[in-house]
Order: C-alpha cells, then structure tokens, then sequence
C-alpha cells in the first residue's frame, strides 16, 4: 500500500484542533469570525543562511544543489516528497472575527498551525499587547479588548521554530459619547422634593451626588443608562452642583440654587365681609399643606383646596338662599397628604336680610310612565327652580280634571293620576302650570297593549330619622336577564343598579343628619323606558355639632351619599323576602295594593 503524507498531515491538523479544545471551551462558540488570513512567507525560514555569508562552506552549497536537483531523474519517490516540502514552507495562519473595532471592543483572534506550536500572539493593537500560549499547541482561539488608540497595527503569530503569520486590524476613532443629568427646576427651598433625570448614550450611570441633596450620595444599581429618581433638598443655602457619575469615570453636571424657606402662615379671608342670602362671596386661604377643607354653616358647600398647587389658593362660594341674617362662622383646617391636621385658620361671613326674593327659573314635567294602556295609573311629577317650597302647582290630566299639589323644600311634587278604562289609543297631553302663568306639557301616549317591561321602585325602610340609612330597592317583571336601573334622588343625582337574572337590584343610601324634615321623591328608571317613584319621609332627631351642610343638588342633600353598589341578595320588607322571583310578586302587590 503506498503511504499518502498529505493525508498524514490533515490526520496530523485534526489531532491539533482536538487537543486544542480547552482553549476553545473558554471562548463563546457565536461570535462573528471574519477570516483574515495571511500565509507565512519562505523568508523567516531561510534567514539564518544569509547570515552564513563569510565563511566558505555556505558558497558552495547552494552551487552544488542547483546543479544535483536537475541532473537527478523524478522518481516515484520524488514525485511524492514535492507536496510535502509545501505544506512545511506553510506554518500557519492568523485570523480575526473582525478587521476593524472601536477602543474598549472585544474581538476573538483564531491562530493555527500545520505543524510549529505557536509559542505568542502580539499587536499594539490589544491591551494586554502581549499573549503567550500555554503549552504546545497548533491551534489558539482567544478573546482580547482593543486598545484605545486609534490606528492601524499587525497583529502577529509567532511559532517554535521562529516564523510567524501576520494579520493587520484597524483601530477606529471612539465616537462622543453623549450624557445629561438634569433637575426639574432651577431652585428650591429645603425640605422641597425634586426630579433628577440622568440620561447617557454609552456607560451606564453609576450614581449621582450633591451637597444640596439629602442624603447628598445615590448609587444607581447596575445595568442603567438612563435613571430618575425624587430626592429632598438638603438645608444647606447658595448654589451646588449636582453631578452624575458613569461607569467608565466620565461625569455630567447641572446646579441646583438652595434658596431659604419663607414662613407661611394659616389663614383664611371672605369679601366681602357681608352679603345678602344667593350672593356668591369670594375667598382666600394661605397655608403649607396638602389639603384645606373650608366650611361654614352659610356656605351651600363645604370645598376642598388642593394647597400643593401653591401656598394660597382663591376662589368663590354663594350664599345659602335660605341663609336667615346673621353672623356666621367661616372655618379652614389644612391637613399634610396623610390626613393629619397641620393648621386652622377662621373668620366669619354676616348675611344681610331680608332674604330677596328669587324669580322663578324653571318647570319641567315627567310622565312615568308616558306609554299606557287604558285603566293604568302613571305619576305626573313637577320639578321647578327657585320656587319656595309649598307653591302650588296645578297639573291638567287629559281629561281636564285639575289635580293641584305643592312643591316640597326641593321644588319638586307628584301626583298620581288614571286613565279612564274607555280611553282610546292615541296621543294625550298633561300640563302644569304655577300660578305667576308659567307652565309646561308633556304627551302621553295610551296604546291597546303593555309596551315595556314593568318596574317596580320600593324604599326600605320609607320613614327614616335624619342621620340615618336606607335602601333603594328596584323590581322588574323581567327574570332571566341582567340589566341595569338607574335611580334619581331628589337633588337630580343618578346612580346606576344592577339587576340581577332575579330581576331584583338595590343600593344602600344615607341621609345626612342635617337633612331636613319632609318628604322626597326618589325615581327608578330602566333603558327601555320603564320608570317607577318611591316617597322617603325623614323626620328630625338630632342636629350635628358641626357644619356638615352640603350644597342642594349634590347627592348628600336628598338621597345622600351611596354607600355602595354591591348586588344585593335579599331584604326583609313586609315580612316578605325579596330574592329570585319575588321581585315580580311584590310588584303586582304594590300596583294591588297602590289601585
């Protein structure tokens, strides 16, 4: 069998690249390798003969080989020793992942040899310049970080037998890195909370320091390069910079003016000092704090001012129409963002008399409902505006039959009223007019059958004492789906009910204990038109030490404020439960019960 050299030194190769793997195993397998190769020349082979030059022996050789090589004849074994001598004069070969990298870059260099150990691997253009290999090996793959002077530098192999390969890499220019840090605002005063914004486009922020901050040193954990952050401003007064320091020693900086606090006092001031009951009076209340609640027994409102929005904050507040002449007490109690009461401050306000008198802004009537079947009863309710409670209203049925009700402290009243079970089908119109002539109408329509889904709308208990608690109960004869009712309190406040599959839904409500004594209506609606009223009669029991008084129209005048809007899964009313079905039972009761 003839023996193959070439496939010895491929065998030979294959055997270097396996005893090689430890240094591959440090070196991450997906890193970019951009092949750059650069064969080793025949020079650094023939370099020590030249310097044999003097003596005699070195001349006569080369004019003897010349002359011994052609005179031989090629042989089989000639033939087979000629591609061996190239593969030697080949020692090996340098690569790079890349030709060109920025200062601070890691690239990954592949050195390997046919058969010399590579012995170092040099460039300026490495930091460290220098890598000897360990051992004896044929093939290195290593990584190493370019050095930070821009240039281009060869990067060598150097072998056993002192040749070497050669590979050339380009250092570029490192580009500006650009980096900020900023405050929200140019100065402050100490115990103020500022926003600091650190921002950078290489390093990542390391932290950020000034004597005008308390604590005046943040660390900024690693991984950010851009980071914001609040921060107190130290007690120290005049102007500081505040500094922000990035990974690779570089630094950014803005100033902060610490400027000294100002005392604020708490108080508050009405103009003008005296006014007649309707009049609107303005306000002034300066104080540090996070909230200042104002109150007074002649306001319609008590009013929350949001004090973060500066130290005084202005505004205005009317008068209680029914306000009788008198001085009255005007209080403001600043509390901090946990509710705690920092300061107070009072004054009074003199209401003037007699109350004049307000002319009369509006009339609305509502059907409900306004679609009928002959026989069936519906409420005609009046609303009115600036009217004194206990004017008289006269409503007009269809019929012409005049019907007069008086409007409660809310301007409102309700009548209950029949069709005759004669009526044909067809539009009719009711009206209402108050005795100074103003009037409206509204239409009513008589049709031969039901059209809507029927409501129910019970309040439990129906006679409460101010101070206390109710719930608004709505019945439909509709089971198996879920829909929504809405009721009207008697300020014209909506709340939305939900009901159930049961066809029953409720609300819980509290009556304010400075509610006065009367009746007030309450209005359930559905999104098909369906409506329905319920009468609460609150009776006095107790009045408030302090002035809890809300504006009229608001939800804690009438109904008051609701307690939650929770499904609700049953109530004792009448001795009889209201859950599942029984909804559509103590409907037909009620309308029973009502004819």
């Amino acid at each position: 069998m003839r023996f193959n050299k070439s496939l010895a030194a491929a065998g030979a190769l294959g055997l270097a690249v396996l005893t090689a793997s430890p240094a591959l195993a440090d070196t991450p397998t997906d890193l970019p390798v951009a092949p750059v190769e650069t064969s080793s020349p025949e020079a650094p082979v023939e370099t020590p003969k030249p310097s044999d030059k003097p003596t005699p022996k070195p001349s006569e050789k080369p004019s003897e080989k010349p002359s011994a090589k052609p005179s031989q004849k090629p042989s089989a074994s000639a033939s087979t020793k000629a591609p061996e001598k190239k593969e030697v004069e080949q020692k090996g070969s340098i690569t790079l992942s890349s030709t060109t990298a920025k200062p601070g870059e890691i690239i990954t260099v592949s050195v390997t040899s046919t058969r010399e150990a590579i012995t170092a691997i040099t460039s300026r253009g490495f930091n460290p310049p220098s890598w000897n290999v360990p051992g004896k090996r044929t093939e290195y793959r290593f990584q190493v970080r370019v050095s930070e002077t821009p240039g281009e530098y060869p990067v060598d192999a150097h072998f056993a037998d002192g040749s070497s390969a050669r590979a050339v890499l380009t250092v570029e220019k490192q580009a500006a890195v650009k980096t900020s840090i900023t405050v929200d605002r140019a100065s402050a005063k100490p115990g103020d909370i500022v926003n600091v914004s650190v921002k950078s486009d290489g390093p990542d922020v390391k932290a950020i320091t000034s004597r005008a901050f308390s604590p005046g040193s943040w660390n900024v954990p690693a991984g950010y390069k851009e980071y914001r952050f609040q921060v107190r401003v130290s007690g120290e007064l005049g102007e500081h910079p505040v500094d922000a320091h990035f990974a690779d020693g570089s630094s950014a900086r803005t100033t902060l003016t610490v400027e000294k606090s100002v005392d604020v006092k708490y108080g508050i001031a009405v103009t003008p000092s005296a006014a007649e009951p309707g009049d609107k009076v303005s306000y002034t209340v300066t104080g540090k704090a996070a909230d200042a609640y104002i109150e007074s027994p002649a306001f319609w409102a008590k009013i929350t001012e949001n004090m973060t929005l500066g130290t005084t904050r202005t505004g205005t507040v009317p008068i209680r129409p029914d306000a009788k002449p008198g001085v009255y007490p005007v209080d403001v109690v600043f509390k901090d963002a946990a509710g705690r009461t920092v300061g107070t401050a009072s004054t009074t306000i003199t209401v003037k008399g007699p109350v004049k008198p307000v002319p009369v802004t509006g009339l609305e009537l509502d059907l409900s409902p306004s679609k009928i079947v002959a026989g069936q009863s519906y409420y005609a309710g009046v609303t009115t505006t600036n009217v004194k409670a206990g004017t008289p209203v006269t409503i007009t049925d269809p019929a012409g039959r005049k019907h007069v009700v008086r409007v409660d402290s809310w301007g409102e009243a309700h009548v209950k009223l029949t069709s005759p079970k004669g009526t044909r089908p067809g539009a009719y119109t009711v009206r209402a007019s108050l005795d100074g002539g103003q009037s409206t109408s509204a239409r009513l329509t008589v049709v031969k059958r039901h059209p809507h889904t029927q409501l129910a709308l019970i309040l439990d208990p129906d006679k409460v004492y101010a101070g206390g608690k109710f719930t608004a109960i709505v019945a439909t004869s509709s089971f198996g789906k879920t829909t929504k009712a809405t009721i009207t309190d008697p300020s014209g406040k909506r709340f939305t009910v939900k009901v159930g599959k049961s066809g029953v839904g409720a609300k819980k409500f509290h009556v304010p204990s400075s509610t006065r004594a009367g009746t007030y209506w309450f209005k359930a609606k559905l999104a098909n038109g369906a409506t329905d009223w319920a009468k609460l009669t609150v009776k006095p029991r107790y009045r408030a030490s302090g002035f809890t008084l809300t504006p009229k129209g608001g939800a804690d005048t009438g109904g008051g404020l609701p307690q939650g809007n929770a499904g609700y899964g049953g109530v004792a009313l009448g001795g009889m439960l209201i859950a599942g079905g029984a909804g559509s039972a103590l409907f037909v009761r009620r309308r029973t019960d009502e004819a």
